[in-house]
């Protein structure tokens, strides 16, 4: 499984980095106390390490404890039956079982597996997310030869359920540029169900005239239908919120269009980061899944 890349030895340290892979870039962020830096770069030809590599020349990453999120189009998923077999077994299981699933090679393939939260209690399935090896391993192999802690690789439809901390369950419309439009239900932190939205990947480009030329209509039916797949198949009670991130500076007229179609309340979500780090959410989201991970026992 994925630990297996990076498991070594590494001294104790407080600094705390997020690295974003996009298929066309890569965003690094690094807090250290109150200090912090960004950087995002191109990547030609998913050539991820050389643009580490830039970025390790204007920041030292020496003893940095990291987490690394691929985002769509990097990863595969697949939802399968749990294997008839007990829990510590599935992993090895999913690894015969879901190999057919995936584009990628098999010999390549380096498989998780998650459950998505539900008030269904006959809910048998398991996501099986696959990543290709020739993807990750040099980038690992570059970020342990720059002595960095790779903590935990991860997918954006789970990192962004540290955006909305709320006990009720909330559908987050989630677009940045560089990624696929996100629509994700989340409750208390976990993850019930995501699904990405084709036809939007220029959401952050759109204007109040394409708004109101009525763009959004085919979004609000694909939100209706995670609404009605909530309360129909995840049992869930209600969806309390529509929460929207986008990187649009018409961001509030989505909202206000949205609004217009639904009942639910529909609002913007709000950054608890003031600076360069609220234009990259998902950095902001893994640095708060790794502080996570570095508390837990």
């Amino acid at each position: 499984m994925l630990a297996k890349l990076f498991k070594r030895k590494v001294k104790a340290t407080s600094r705390q980095m997020s690295i974003v892979i996009q298929p066309t870039s890569v965003t690094v962020a690094v807090k250290d106390g109150e200090d912090k830096f960004i950087k995002q770069l191109p990547c030609q030809n998913k050539d991820y390490v050389s643009a580490l590599q830039k970025i390790a020349e204007e920041f030292e990453f020496e003893d940095t404890q990291c987490q690394i999120v691929l985002t769509y189009g990097l990863y595969q998923t697949a939802q399968v039956d749990k294997p008839n077999v007990p829990e510590n077994e599935w992993a090895q299981a999913l690894m015969w079982s879901a190999k057919d699933l995936f584009t990628i090679t098999p010999a390549n393939q380096l498989l998780e597996f998650y459950q998505h939260t539900s008030n269904n209690a006959n809910n048998n399935k398991l996501n099986v997310v696959a990543c290709d090896k020739n993807l990750l391993q040099p980038i690992i192999d570059c970020l342990i030869e720059l002595e960095v802690d790779v903590k935990a690789i991860s997918i954006e439809d789970i990192v962004l359920t540290q955006l909305v901390k709320d006990e009720n369950a909330n559908i987050l419309v989630f677009h940045a540029p560089g990624t696929q439009l996100l629509l994700a239900i989340m409750k208390n932190g976990e993850l019930c169900f995501s699904r990405h939205i084709n036809g939007y990947d220029n959401l952050h480009q759109l204007s109040e005239i394409d708004f109101e030329a009525g763009k959004l209509n085919n979004l609000s039916l694909e939100i209706q239908r995670s609404i009605d797949y909530a309360i129909g198949q995840l049992k869930l009670e209600r969806i309390t919120r529509i929460i929207v991130s986008v990187q649009n500076f018409d961001s509030q007229q989505i909202v206000d269009t949205l609004q217009e179609m639904f009942d639910v309340n529909v609002t913007l979500l709000v950054s608890e980061a003031e600076d360069e780090f609220s234009r990259f959410p998902i950095n902001i989201a893994a640095l708060d899944e790794l502080k996570l991970e570095l508390s837990a026992p």
